[in-house]
Parts: C-alpha cells; sequence; structure tokens
C-alpha cells in the first residue's frame, strides 16, 4: 500500500487527529512571502481560532486551504487531502464564509439555497431551514434587501448546507451588531462545535475567540508564534509582581531576566513585573527566594488579548 493511500484509508477510518495540517508552506505575492514557513495543526472536532494582525497571512493560508492558491513551497494538507492535487476532494468536505460576501445579490433565499444545492455534492435543505429559522431571515427576500448581519447568517446557513467536516471561515462576525454577533457565535457553539464538527476561523474579535474556541494560533509575518489551548495558554502566561523591602539593584534585574521561561522584567519603582511563558510554578518558587528581601509575590492573570499583544510586539528588557 502507497504512503498516499495509506493515509487515507486513516482519515477514513478517523485514524488521523488533524482537520488541517501544514508543514514548512510558504506562499509568495511576486517576491514578498505572505507566508513564510507556517506550522499549523489543527485537531479535528475543536473550534480553532487563527489569530494575527492584519498582513499576518491568515487570509492568504485560508485560500491556500481552499485550494484558491498554490503554495510555493512546503505542504498542506485538509482532511488528510492535499491541496495542490486533491483539492475538489477537499472542497467537497469544507463549509466556508469570507469577510466579503459572495452571494448572489439578485437571487432570493429560496433561489439561492436551490442554486447552491445544484451544485454540491450533498445538500442538507431541512438542516438550512432550522439554520434559517433560527436566524428568523425571510426566505422570500433578495440577498441584495439583507442586511450586513443578515447575509452573514445567511453564509453561514448555506456553508452548512453540505454538512460538511470542516467549516472555514474568515473573519464571520465582523462589522456586526452585538445581538447578531451573540447569535452567530451560540450557533456555532451550540449547533455545529457540539456536532463534532472541526470549526477554524480568523477574527480581530479577541472577545469572539474567548467565547466559542478552545484552541488558538498566533501567526506574524506567516509564521506561527504560538500555538495550543486556550486554557493551557492562560496557565502558562502569567505576570508576577515583586514587591522588595528596597529598590532592587541591576544584578537583581539582570538575574530575574536570566530565569528560564521569563519573557520580560519591567521595574516599577520597589516592585518589578515580571511576564512569564512556561513552568509557572517553577518562576514562582524562584520569585519567593531572592537573595533581596522580598515582601510579596502577586501573580496576576493574563488575558488571551494579554498574551496576544505580547507575542506580537516581543517586547521585553527593563523599562
Amino acid at each position: 500500500m502507497t504512503e498516499e493511500l495509506a493515509g487515507r484509508e486513516a482519515v477514513e477510518l478517523g485514524g488521523s487527529p488533524a482537520a488541517i495540517e501544514t508543514r514548512d508552506l510558504v506562499v509568495r505575492y511576486g517576491k514578498k512571502r505572505a507566508v513564510a514557513g507556517l506550522n499549523l495543526e489543527v485537531p479535528r472536532g475543536t473550534v480553532y481560532s487563527f489569530l494575527g494582525p492584519n498582513g499576518a497571512g491568515k487570509t492568504t493560508t485560508i485560500k491556500t486551504l481552499l485550494g484558491f492558491r498554490s503554495p510555493n513551497g512546503g505542504e498542506a494538507r485538509v482532511l488528510g487531502y492535499d491541496v495542490v492535487r486533491e483539492s475538489l476532494e477537499a472542497r467537497a468536505r469544507i463549509g466556508f464564509s469570507g469577510e466579503i460576501s459572495s452571494l448572489y445579490e439578485h437571487m432570493n433565499v429560496i433561489r439561492l439555497c436551490k442554486f447552491c444545492r445544484d451544485v454540491s455534492r450533498s445538500w442538507d435543505q431541512p438542516l438550512v431551514d432550522r439554520y434559517l429559522a433560527i436566524f428568523g431571515l425571510p426566505k422570500e427576500t433578495k440577498v441584495r434587501r439583507l442586511s450586513k448581519g443578515q447575509k452573514a447568517q445567511l453564509e453561514l446557513c448555506l456553508a452548512l448546507g453540505s454538512d460538511p467536516e470542516l467549516l472555514v471561515l474568515d473573519e464571520p462576525t465582523s462589522g456586526l451588531d452585538p445581538l447578531v454577533r451573540r447569535t452567530f457565535l451560540a450557533v456555532l457553539v451550540g449547533e455545529v462545535a457540539t456536532a463534532g464538527k472541526t470549526v477554524f476561523f480568523s477574527t480581530h474579535v479577541l472577545s469572539d475567540v474567548e467565547a466559542v474556541a478552545d484552541t488558538v494560533g498566533i501567526v506574524k509575518s506567516g509564521r506561527m508564534l504560538v500555538s495550543g489551548e486556550l486554557d493551557r495558554l492562560r496557565e502558562t502566561h502569567k505576570i508576577f509582581r515583586v514587591a522588595y523591602a528596597e529598590a532592587p539593584p541591576g544584578e537583581e534585574i539582570r538575574a530575574l531576566r536570566a530565569l528560564p521561561d521569563v519573557s520580560q522584567v519591567k521595574r516599577e519603582g520597589r516592585s518589578v513585573r515580571v511576564r512569564v511563558r512556561g513552568e509557572v510554578e517553577a518562576v514562582y518558587r524562584a520569585l519567593q527566594t531572592r537573595p533581596y528581601p522580598v515582601l510579596d509575590v502577586d501573580g496576576i492573570g493574563m488575558s488571551l488579548e494579554d498574551i496576544f499583544l505580547e507575542y506580537i510586539e516581543e517586547e521585553g528588557g527593563v523599562r
């Protein structure tokens, strides 16, 4: 049995844990590398949020995963299928919704559903009808008369119509009002994620990530900076405020910076703020046994926004 067939059999039998996997993926626009050696792994059945600043390569990565752009290096597989050689097989199993609407504005909702059914390998209209009812979308109304929020909801309904194994969303809640966004996210969690499907979405709205994602990846300049379960990232990222009896000398600051897993040290009068990535408890014990008198060591949890900004800005040193 060839390696390719063996891999396919594993996927069909549910043996592959990864819904999306890239290895050293490179995608160029001319001389610019929009994706620069990206290593990404999205476990099956997870809600994975793909985070990064503008220009980080998120949309380019998504286009490549969908087979709309060819990589210039490395490899990528979606649901076990190579995105270059087997893009049609992969896309048949993916539901996609982008930030920019791709709906046919002249059609009404019923006609658009029929069109999608005719071009899909499989279609579950009762499922789509249920989602249309959840969102309260008018079936006889033409798409051009729908609000931006209604169009986003309609795109999600249509993306789910083929009962995909993987749902890929590019900035799905951008510009939506809070009520529409809450309903949209509730469907993702209550209707999609609980059905065991994999959801992969990019967004700038970190509150959305904290509401629905269980795994996150942070990218910058087309490279993965950190990826993991959200709860685990919170456990391994912390800020300690160390209060000294007297202002610590420079040699103590340098010693703190040299501690394993310390990413930043910032002086604040007689106190020092220490950021940690990694073995939080080990650093905590080290901070309690300093050679200079320590009055208190107070731990402060980091929010996802704190963690995101730390990796993107990569601040360090003493301030």
